[in-house]
């Protein structure tokens, strides 16, 4: 009987916490071919640098974007030399920037990001949205985004090949 209290203060609290909501994807397995195909910009490029955020001045944090320097434009089109690439800040469902090591090269499938005002671009979690180069060839899944696929290697030129297949 003495317990009563508490376990009525117990049930309360449980109901009364706020819902956390972690990030879902609705249909994820898609391949990067599938998705460069619905992205607006899709390029081959080198990460050059990190930013922070303006009010982490001390660069304590992750960093919450990146400059890839642009190597070439297989989707959409692009003035210039160097994109911002935007990633996850904690809150936004993409990959933290940090997944992309500065001097790597990548293949990367982007969009507009509706968090900035600016013309940058993000680049999102949910799907094979990057690929990583490794010398004249990329590793990942090109056709098969499923989770039970592997990651393959294709050359760059075969690359070429299934996007504009697609696109």
């Amino acid at each position: 009987m003495k317990h009563i209290p508490s376990i009525i203060v117990g049930f309360s609290l449980l109901f009364l916490t706020p819902n956390a909501y972690a990030c879902s994807c609705a249909s994820s397995d898609r391949s990067f071919v599938q998705l460069a195909k619905r992205s607006q910009l899709a390029i081959r490029g080198k990460v050059i640098e990190y930013h922070w955020s303006k009010d982490d001045k001390e660069r304590k944090r992750t960093p919450v974007a990146m400059t890839v320097e642009v190597k070439e434009v297989y989707k959409g089109a692009t003035k210039l030399g160097k994109v911002i690439v935007w990633g996850d800040n904690g809150i936004q469902c993409r990959p933290y920037v940090t997944q992309f090591p500065i001097g790597t090269e990548w293949v990367l499938a982007l969009s507009k990001d509706f968090w900035t005002k600016k013309a940058e671009v993000a680049i999102s979690s949910c799907g094979e949205y990057w690929l990583q180069v490794k010398g004249s060839n990329v590793v990942g899944k090109m056709t098969d985004g499923s989770f039970q696929a592997k990651p393959k290697v294709i050359s760059l030129p075969n690359l070429r090949k299934l996007i504009k297949a697609a696109t």
